[in-house]
């Protein structure tokens, strides 16, 4: 499997971002050692420089990143034609211990690149760049994950055998009843629907309490409980996607397969299904991330506009993902379901 087309494209990205990571990482270690925003040095200048080079690469590394996981989903795709058992994308997904792993962190890769990407851009808002040294931190942190990243995704695909039987996703996102192995044995739709409705609640009411992003204790304290409520919900409303929605949109019971939604005929439901949940999740972290600066390192007044405009973006993008998941299974009841 490892010399598959699809192969040698995961394995190119990730040689591509772990060699951008690396640049950032070595840049990110100098600011950590030498920046001092007062000074007024050749090395000062430097590193502002580097600061911005590290910022490029880094979106360009995010791009690279999304690409990857997309070409991740379509390469087990390709894959459940090769492997004994595997229906769909998610058995492929499944065919060995790396595959769930490795798209994990690609997806925590994915937001923890995003979440970089807002701190820079509220950093390079202020004069004296107050919030360097905490993106360079977080430099840092990513490259770990890039490593993780690459080695799974190599991990996934050497271990990929034609000559194993894997399992199909009626099986994998089963319940118990069906008997076998069910990666979501307890994840019923009766057991789901309720945590998911209260954690979105959750979500509405804390990013309601960041518009007026007012500094101290209590505005840290919103800005942690909107971060974890995101977190709640984003897997929560993957697993609903599963074993709720997706049914519904392949007009098959037991078919649960979360990566065939963003295949052809499918896709008109799924990719912006998938969009808005992403766009609603990405920008709610971000609003609650830049809430964490206020007061602290950056003005209230100066983060208040862009807390706005996120709170706003995720709680439309969080509407119009419950209006799009919804869909299928009230139009199933309403025209003659049951």
């Amino acid at each position: 499997m490892i010399l598959e087309s699809w192969s040698i494209a995961l394995i190119t990205c990730s040689l591509i971002t772990l060699a951008l990571g690396a640049v950032g990482l070595a840049s990110a270690i100098r600011v950590v050692r030498f920046w001092d925003p007062g000074a007024d040095s050749e090395r000062q200048i430097g590193l502002e420089e580097q600061v911005w080079l590290a910022a490029t690469l880094t979106q360009f590394g995010l791009v690279v990143q999304v690409v990857s996981a997309v070409v991740f989903i379509y390469a087990a795709g390709y894959f459940a034609t090769l492997l004994k058992g595997a229906m769909c994308a998610a058995g492929a997904v499944a065919a060995n211990a790396y595959g769930l792993p490795a798209l994990a962190v690609k997806l925590i890769t994915i937001f923890s690149g995003a979440l970089w990407i807002v701190v820079h851009r509220l950093d390079i808002g202020c004069e004296d760049y107050p919030l360097t040294r905490i993106k360079s931190y977080g430099l840092l942190l990513i490259f770990p994950l890039l490593c993780a990243d690459a080695f799974l995704v190599v991990a996934y695909l050497v271990n990929l055998d034609p000559q194993i039987i894997t399992s199909c996703c009626g099986v994998l996102f089963g319940g118990d009843a069906g008997g076998g192995y069910s990666l979501f044995e307890y994840a019923s739709p009766a057991r789901l629907l309720w945590p998911t409705v209260l954690c979105g609640a959750a979500v509405v009411f804390c990013s309601l309490l960041l518009v007026p992003c007012r500094a101290g204790a209590v505005a840290a304290l919103t800005g942690w409980a909107a971060i974890a409520a995101w977190i709640g919900f984003y897997v929560l409303a993957l697993l609903v996607v599963t074993v709720v929605v997706s049914p519904y949109v392949y007009a098959l019971p037991h078919h649960r397969c979360p990566f065939d939604l963003l295949h052809y005929p499918y896709a008109v439901v799924g990719v912006p299904l998938y969009l808005s949940l992403h766009a609603a999740v990405l920008s709610g972290l971000g609003g609650a991330a830049a809430a964490l600066t206020a007061g602290r390192w950056i003005p209230a007044g100066q983060v208040r506009p862009f807390i706005r405009t996120a709170v706003l973006m995720s709680l439309g993008s969080l509407l119009l993902f419950v209006l799009i998941a919804a869909w299928p299974p009230v139009s199933y009841i309403v025209m003659g379901g049951q």
